[in-house]
């Protein structure tokens, strides 16, 4: 799995993100980078969203 380190380093996760903030931040990061899925936990809470 590759890590795009300029991505990462220009979009950290915010402290204490809200959900909202941590949906948004998985979702752009799995358009530039490759290191790692969304984690199980909050893809459940997103598909219950739809």
């Amino acid at each position: 799995m590759a890590i795009n380190k300029e991505w990462h380093l220009q979009h950290l996760m915010p402290k204490n993100p809200t959900l909202q903030e941590r949906i948004a931040w998985h979702l752009e990061h799995k358009k530039h980078c490759a290191c790692r899925d969304i984690p199980e936990s909050l893809k459940k809470i997103m598909l219950a969203k739809k």
